[in-house]
């Protein structure tokens, strides 16, 4: 399978402040994102957010008035319809939908004017705009930026009786804060980060996160008769966070006990795989990023290898030594070339070279996220969600306004990433 190209617009970035904590810290997968796309971003990046116009100085504004919402811009908005023109034969009540009455309102509340989040909020909201393009007769797009602490002032703002879906916030502060807050009006909203207990009517959750992968890669390798698997944990918080679910999930669903052990020096990463094999450890559930595994893999000679999404984050070009390896990550990764994908997939830039986000795993799953964020909007449409769909991000259920996580597993094979089963 062919590297999927992902076409993000660059986005400006600039340095965070000194000790400031970092917005997603404790959120698994965005907060993995995170931490790639800040190690991996440009000093500077040319900014290609569309913000709103500046104002018009008084003396010359044409219009006295100021607009009712200064931080919205419409992104997507059907025509209008003439009323005297006739009706298209067999119209009925689909052109009826066409009609900016009828037209489904919905917020983008993302962070976009965050230096920290405004590659990630980019990506969620390309992916989004990929969906919502398509549908310019019957969905209106409003763009609603927020900066630092300014979640709350903005939805305010932003969202009144006439909207019928917010999508956002993104990051897990945001969404507390959203959640918290006394609002005037309260619209259906789909917010991209855990929130760590039911959220309140209508608010939902749809946050993918890297326990549900750990869950899944641990079930797979049981499925392939593992029979001495071993846990092996790279440093870092998020590799001690998958590690300790994939340890959980083993114990969960198997009988047999499963071992635990952190990586030490290089230098004695022969001699610890030596021992491993003769232990008869037949399977290594690994924990970590992927430079790390990179560097690993060659000391585990027929030893089959697991991880989640948190090890890939590089280009399937770069992947060639991990031939073998399994994981479990979103089906917009593994399962690239599936139908329902194709109308979402970034155009290719105008030279048909993708720049250096394009071959991004971090921003593709991202882009994803708001892939699936716009189709559960549409799908709801001015109902309830759906409790069960089948996304981009994996497949996703509905429980207490929250949906859960399938993710699919897919396996490296000389830098292409196929899918595994059904």
């Amino acid at each position: 399978m062919a590297a999927r190209n992902y076409l993000l617009t660059p986005l400006a970035t600039r340095p965070s402040g000194a000790g400031r904590r970092h917005p997603l810290r404790g959120v698994a997968w965005l907060g993995a994102a995170l931490a790639t796309l800040a190690a991996a971003q440009p000093a500077t990046t040319p900014a290609a957010t569309p913000t709103a116009p500046a104002a018009t100085p008084a003396a010359t504004r044409p219009d006295p008035a100021p607009p009712a919402r200064p931080e919205a811009s419409i992104l997507a908005q059907p025509p209008a319809k003439d009323p005297t023109a006739p009706a298209a034969a067999g119209s009925g009540s689909a052109a009826a939908t066409t009609q900016p009455g009828n037209a489904l309102r919905v917020v983008l509340l993302l962070p976009t004017e965050q230096a920290l989040l405004r590659r990630a909020a980019g990506s969620v909201r390309d992916g989004a705009m990929a969906v919502f393009g398509g549908r310019k007769q019957d969905v209106v797009v409003i763009d609603c930026a927020y900066p630092v602490d300014g979640v709350v002032a903005t939805y305010s703002r932003c969202v009144d009786d006439s909207v019928d879906w917010v999508i956002g916030p993104l990051s897990r502060a945001d969404v507390t804060a959203l959640a918290a807050a006394k609002l005037p009006v309260v619209r259906p909203t789909l917010m991209l980060s855990p929130l760590g207990a039911s959220p309140p009517t209508p608010l939902a959750v749809l946050a993918p996160d890297l326990e549900s992968e750990a869950e899944a890669i641990t079930q797979q390798a049981g499925e392939d008769a593992c029979r001495k698997p071993l846990v092996v944990e790279a440093a870092g918080p998020i590799a001690n966070r998958v590690a300790v679910a994939m340890y959980a999930a083993w114990r969960e669903r198997n009988a047999i006990a499963i071992q635990q052990t952190r990586l030490g020096s290089r230098e004695s990463w022969r001699r610890a795989a030596d021992g491993w094999r003769q232990e008869h450890v037949d399977c290594v559930l690994f924990a970590g990023g992927g430079a790390v595994l990179t560097e690993l893999r060659p000391y585990l000679r027929n030893i089959a290898v697991y991880a989640t999404s948190a090890a890939y984050e590089t280009s399937l070009e770069r992947t060639v030594d991990w031939t073998g390896v399994r994981i479990a990550d979103a089906p917009w990764l593994i399962d690239a070339e599936r139908a329902e994908f194709a109308g979402f997939a970034p155009a290719p830039t105008q030279t048909g070279t993708p720049d250096a986000a394009a071959v991004s795993p971090t921003l593709a799953r991202l882009y994803a996220l708001g892939v699936d964020a716009a189709r559960l909007t549409l799908v709801a449409g001015r109902e309830a969600l759906p409790t069960a769909f089948d996304g981009a991000i994996g497949r996703l259920t509905l429980r207490d306004s929250q949906y859960r996580r399938t993710p699919m597993v897919g396996e490296f094979r000389e830098r292409s990433l196929v899918r595994i089963g059904p």
